[in-house]
């Protein structure tokens, strides 16, 4: 079936989804060749490291690296139609011949099961899981659960704090009108109109939010928390797991050997160091804005914090390794974990900027004031144009904030007490049994609108979760002789959400956010 059967990989999402994005630098040479430039190498290289920048290109990235059967679309698709005719023709070229092999591979590894009588099975399983998984890695394994857990505990909190920051990214997305077909939110988990389902197990199947998951599509949750809130998802927890990963032993050497022989040269550290540069808000203003609407003792704030201060640390580490996979000896282009600026000009412009030694600097004049010989000037207005993107994404997300910051404030402070509220009541009343009821909002004595404001065949995660949520509140009280003012303020809580989210900005506000989104997205090279 292996020669017959291909499973299909979507292309042109960023990296912290499938990676195939359009990578217009791959396989061009990292040096530039020019009389000044020979100078500038001359003075800080030895003959043998001078030689090998002439042969120095970048590794193949996003659609080139990989030989799966992909189909272009979003963002690709666009950048493919405004190519010329024969860069189109090279990159289609390409990827016809590297899926062919990719298929012949395939197709290797797998005939031993059935055209030898001998006991390959083992061997060639390993050569499948090699092809589509890539090489097991018990060190790398480790460092992707602590990677993973972080991201967890950062994006949806611990168990105890009931949400994370992800609560902050779905009403982002709710306030912002979509430019797809698609609805920004997960659909609902349940099947169908199961009206006997218990209420304490919907309920429990949204919060914790650990336990529950994105209640966003990817693409949506993307933009919300890297574009408007300013957390770089690709490396959300990242810093922190390799400053825990450090500190840890293995059989082979201490947690710091290991990130420099196993773990640096597997991950993809171009786009780690471009997107934490462009999108990180380094001082989590944005953030800091909720620091009132989550309870106090909520650990994402802090975790976050750690994070942040990590990336300092580790930016060397990576920039090394940036530089070292372009077949460089790294060692001559630092004093120590500083790359000498004087040699930043001999780079591309998109490799320079990311090897500064100020990592998140957007002035010019930071970097030319260490620079002694002349900087030309073709070199000087591309590397100025990519540093100061930071600087337009920050003017942009002030401008949304300046829209979405009250009602997106409001409706994750009522969130979160509402979800802190159910989640202790539902250890409270424990186990006992309560069913769901189309009903049970209109026959309680809690005469309110939420009927009506549930009304809709929307089917997303947080519809279902706030009208089980309002059904739990109200047959509560039917066996309490006095209602306890918790219930009645969650309830609030329930109604002030959803009255937010249908008056959360007019039309003329709306066609504003999507113009500041979409001048993000032309800044970074998506399509919004």
């Amino acid at each position: 079936m292996v020669e017959y059967v291909r499973i299909k990989l979507g292309s042109g999402e960023p990296m912290q989804r499938q990676g195939g994005y359009y990578a217009e630098f791959s396989s061009k040479p990292a040096f530039i060749k020019n009389d000044i430039n020979e100078i500038r190498l001359s003075g800080y290289l030895s003959d043998s490291t001078k030689m090998s920048t002439e042969f120095a290109v970048s590794p193949l990235h996003g659609i080139y690296a990989g030989g799966d059967l992909r189909t272009l679309q979003s963002a690709i698709s666009e950048k493919l139609r405004h190519l010329r005719i024969e860069e189109r023709s090279q990159v289609l070229h390409h990827l016809n011949k590297t899926q062919e092999f990719y298929h012949s591979e395939l197709i290797r590894a797998s005939e031993p099961f059935i055209d030898t009588r001998l006991i390959y099975e083992s061997k060639s399983l390993k050569e499948l899981e090699r092809l589509t998984l890539g090489k097991k890695d018990d060190v790398f394994e480790a460092f992707s659960d602590l990677t993973k857990n972080n991201f967890q505990q950062i994006v949806y909190g611990r168990e105890d704090d009931v949400v994370g920051i992800h609560i902050i990214s779905y009403f982002i997305s709710k306030a912002s009108p979509s430019l797809r077909d698609r609805p920004v939110e997960r659909p609902s988990r349940s099947i169908g109109d199961n009206k006997s389902q218990k209420i304490i197990e919907r309920i429990a199947s949204t919060i914790p939010l650990c336990k529950h998951g994105s209640l966003l599509r990817a693409i949506s949750h993307n933009k919300a928390q890297t574009f408007v809130l300013g957390i770089n998802q690709l490396t959300t927890g990242l810093f922190r797991a390799l400053n825990q990963f450090s500190q840890m032993d293995f059989v082979g050497g201490t947690g710091y050997q290991m990130l420099h022989d196993r773990i640096l040269p597997q991950l993809p550290v171009y786009e780690i160091l471009h997107t934490l540069r462009i999108f990180q808000d380094y001082n989590l203003k944005h953030l800091q804005k909720f620091s009132n609407s989550f309870q106090p003792g909520n650990s994402i704030f802090s975790l976050l914090r750690e994070d942040t201060d990590s990336i300092g640390i580790f930016i060397p580490l990576f920039q090394k390794e940036l530089l070292r996979r372009h077949g460089i000896n790294v060692t001559e282009f630092f004093r120590g974990d500083e790359f000498i600026p004087e040699l930043l000009p001999t780079l591309r412009p998109d490799l320079a900027v990311l090897l500064q030694h100020d990592f998140f600097n957007t002035k010019l004049e930071n970097v030319t004031a260490e620079i002694e010989y002349e900087i030309p000037k073709e070199w000087l207005d591309e590397f100025s144009s990519l540093l100061i993107i930071p600087e337009k994404i920050e003017y942009w997300r002030e401008k949304i904030w300046l829209l979405l910051e009250e009602p997106v404030i409001n409706q994750v402070k009522s969130f979160v007490e509402l979800a802190i509220a159910l989640d202790n009541f539902s250890k409270e009343i424990g186990s006992k049994e309560l069913t769901l009821s189309t009903t049970s909002v209109k026959k309680t004595k809690f005469k309110t609108s939420l009927a009506d404001l549930l009304k809709g065949s929307v089917d997303d995660s947080m519809r279902q979760f706030l009208t089980a949520a309002v059904q739990y509140l109200t047959q509560l009280p039917s066996e309490m002789v006095e209602v306890p003012v918790d219930i009645v303020r969650a309830l609030n809580d329930v109604e002030q959400i959803l009255r937010i989210e249908e008056q959360a900005l007019s039309k003329k506000k709306q066609e504003l956010l999507n113009f500041y989104l979409i001048q993000i997205a032309r800044h970074v090279g998506d399509n919004g």
